[in-house]
This record gives C-alpha cells, structure tokens and sequence, in this order.
C-alpha cells in the first residue's frame, strides 16, 4: 500500500471536524479508573517532565507509537467502526508493556519528589 499524504492530510482533517470534546470528555470519564488510563496519563506526564531522563530507545518507543495512533493511515483504519482501533490498542499495549520498568521508575522518581 502506497502512502498518500494528501489523502492522511484529509482524512486528518476530516477526523478533526468530527471532533466532539463532549463525546472525549464521555470516553475520560468512562475510563478514567481503568489501570490502562492511569498508565497512559502517566506515560503522557513522564514524556513531558523534563526533569525525568527518559532514555533514547524508550523515548523513541514512546513516540513511535503516539505517532502510530494518531496517524490516520495504519493497519486498521481509525474510521472502521468497532475495529478501528484495535492495532492502536495493541500498539500502546506493546509499548506501555515493553518499557514497564521505566514507568515503575518514573512512579518511584514521582513519589520521591512529593517527600
């Protein structure tokens, strides 16, 4: 399959006009006590905190499957109904699993800066 950039800057913006913050505001709440949400917010803090060192292998990681979920061009098309986010699903799962240790890490290294 040939990559189209024109076709994912549309598609791309046809997915942001659909955009509705009552209906992600709907899905935060819903899962917002799920162990994955509290992961995922964490992992999203750990990228942004610069005073965590984040290895370049894990940082790489972390971001090649951010720019996988938010590409509208990937193994299962976001815009499938019902199955569409799967692969996103199982990507971040991948990631989140494979860099575990640095989450762990990063947990510790948070609640070091409370005390």
């Amino acid at each position: 399959m040939k990559f189209n950039k024109d076709k994912a800057i549309e598609k791309a913006q046809e997915l942001a006009e659909d955009f509705d913050p009552k209906k992600a505001e709907g899905f935060v709440q819903k899962h917002q006590d799920s162990s994955w949400y509290e992961d995922f917010v964490l992992l999203l803090d750990m990228i942004r905190d610069d005073s965590f060192k984040i290895d370049t292998k894990t940082y790489l990681s972390i971001a090649g499957a951010l720019a996988y979920v938010v590409m509208p061009v990937d193994l299962i098309p976001d815009f499938i109904l019902g199955v569409g986010w799967i692969d996103d699903i199982f990507v971040l799962g991948y990631v989140m699993n494979s860099i575990a240790d640095e989450i762990e890490r990063y947990k510790t290294y948070i609640s070091q800066q409370i005390r």
